[in-house]
């Protein structure tokens, strides 16, 4: 375990053991001198008597007897007493040795085992915890695993997080494949219906002809501009999306996106406004960025009030370059506001499904705003709607 509850269980599992140790050695010193203070005259003298015999020695012979280092007792019928201590002294050193010494050995073996028999029932413990979170739940452990209880709850709860991001991806692609059902079927049905009646028609006027011909063209090519943008949004989420940027002037790209939009603007009676300074230069993905501020303008222009004017404003302030785009319309709720950026969001009483299109302009443009480190918001005060991009100017 490379975690901070790792590094602690260990600690406090050495930190214990540790403890032990050094506790049994205390309490069997203790116990060593005890019991020798208190039985070791009467278990040497047993040990003495059993290891060796008294002999009975002339009185010519006692000198040679008291320098072998024989124990000497008191006399016996006139003669010495003696008798050899070698065995005892072997014996009282293998018991104040070997066996004194393997008592400890063992005792020190015991009390590890026993410490990692316990250190095997918290594992055994954590293992238990761990196979129970799949009932999605984490049972109660001692208090002395209460940090790992605090773990596990974290792991359980990311699992639960997943499981609800992976609900909500299937709910998406769910949601998915009705848009895409429903948003096609629309003008699919339109774009049939006209085909059928100049095929089961021949003799429609011409001027019908031409404008039931040009209907279903219209019907045909906002299809196709939808399947481009499911196409677009599902290239965005199958990963991260890749931006390669460059020196751009700003100002030019601006200018050119306004261009751009000219026929769909006068289409509708709405004029593009472009104030932009001259040498406005930004690090941007010049293509991504240009798709992106597109997205909004045409956006802009879709639901201007005929008549009126949709501006588009470049500043550079410090290390930011602002886009800001407005119009005259509609004014959109609040709470219409917080969703405007969301794929399909398309609302029928504002800027909504009467305009055709998929609903995912302004979110393929906030993917691509983010992924330049950028931001956008969206206002809408009075009948005017404003969205503010700011992105890094990125230039050292």
């Amino acid at each position: 375990m490379r975690t901070m509850q790792g590094i602690d269980t260990r600690r406090r599992l050495v930190r214990g053991l540790l403890v032990r140790l050094g506790a049994f050695t205390v309490a069997f010193a203790l116990a060593v001198w005890g019991a020798r203070a208190m039985f070791g005259d009467a278990l040497s003298a047993v040990i003495a008597d059993v290891t060796s015999v008294w002999v009975e020695v002339p009185e010519e012979s006692v000198d040679l007897y008291r320098m072998l280092g024989y124990q000497e007792d008191s006399m016996a019928d006139g003669y010495y007493r003696f008798r050899d201590l070698s065995d005892y002294r072997a014996v009282v050193s293998v018991i104040e040795g070997p066996v004194v010494w393997s008592a400890f050995t063992a005792g020190l073996v015991v009390i590890s085992a026993l410490w990692c028999a316990r250190a095997a029932r918290e594992v055994d413990e954590l293992t238990w915890a761990v196979s129970e979170m799949g009932t999605g739940a984490v049972p109660e452990l001692p208090a002395h695993l209460g940090a790992a209880h605090v773990e596990l709850e974290r792991l359980a709860e990311r699992d639960r997080a997943r499981e609800r991001a992976a609900q909500a991806a299937e709910q998406r692609k769910n949601e998915l494949v009705a848009y895409l059902a429903h948003d096609i079927k629309t003008p699919l049905t339109s774009i049939v219906g006209y085909l059928a009646l100049l095929a089961e028609e021949p003799g429609l006027p011409e001027d019908t002809r031409a404008r039931y011909a040009g209907t279903a063209l219209a019907k045909a090519r906002s299809l196709d501009a939808m399947m481009d943008e499911f196409f677009e949004i599902t290239r965005y989420n199958l990963g991260a999306m890749p931006v390669e940027r460059e020196r751009v002037d700003a100002g030019l790209l601006v200018r050119q996106i306004a261009d751009e939009l000219y026929p769909q603007a006068q289409a509708r009676g709405v004029s593009i406004e472009v104030d932009a300074p001259e040498g406005a230069c930004a690090f941007i993905d010049p293509d991504k960025m240009a798709r992106a501020l597109a997205n909004i303008v045409r956006n802009a222009v879709a639901f201007a009030d005929r008549g009126s004017a949709v501006r588009c404003l470049l500043e550079q302030e410090g290390s930011m370059t602002r886009f800001v785009v407005s119009d005259r319309g509609k004014e959109i709720s609040p709470a219409h506001l917080e969703r405007i950026f969301e794929r399909f969001f398309r609302e029928d009483g504002a800027r909504g499904a009467r305009h055709g299109g998929a609903g995912l302009g302004l979110a393929i443009a906030r993917e691509i705003i983010g992924a330049h480190g950028g931001t956008v918001a969206a206002t809408s005060e009075g009948g005017v709607t404003t969205f503010t991009v700011e992105v890094p100017t990125g230039l050292a």
